[in-house]
């Protein structure tokens, strides 16, 4: 099931979902009306997610146990990551339908 919120706790799930969402909004508008923003949202945080992720990989196939428990290197291989990464690039089309 795509969305399990259910029990105890779904008050706070739901919470989450939304304050994500809402956050997740508020950064778009950031990055799209200035430029420190957008510098920030296609610059800065995608060089420091590479040198963790890089760290993180190379931590792990060196046997560091930290690295080897991350949940960054754990999860490598799940659905998320074949779904985001490895889905071509759709082509481009124009008005009239050609390429």
């Amino acid at each position: 099931m795509l969305f399990q919120v259910y029990g105890d706790n779904a008050i706070y799930q739901w919470i989450g979902w939304i304050l994500v969402f809402c956050c997740l909004i508020g950064a778009n508008e950031l990055a799209r009306r200035t430029k420190t923003g957008g510098v920030i949202a296609f610059l800065v945080i995608p060089a420091v997610l590479t040198v963790y992720f890089i760290t993180v990989y190379t931590a792990a196939a060196m046997g560091a146990d930290w690295a080897l428990n991350n949940p960054t290197y754990v999860h490598m291989t799940s659905w998320f990551h074949y779904g985001s990464a490895s889905t071509p690039p759709r082509r481009r089309t124009t008005c009239s339908g050609r390429t």
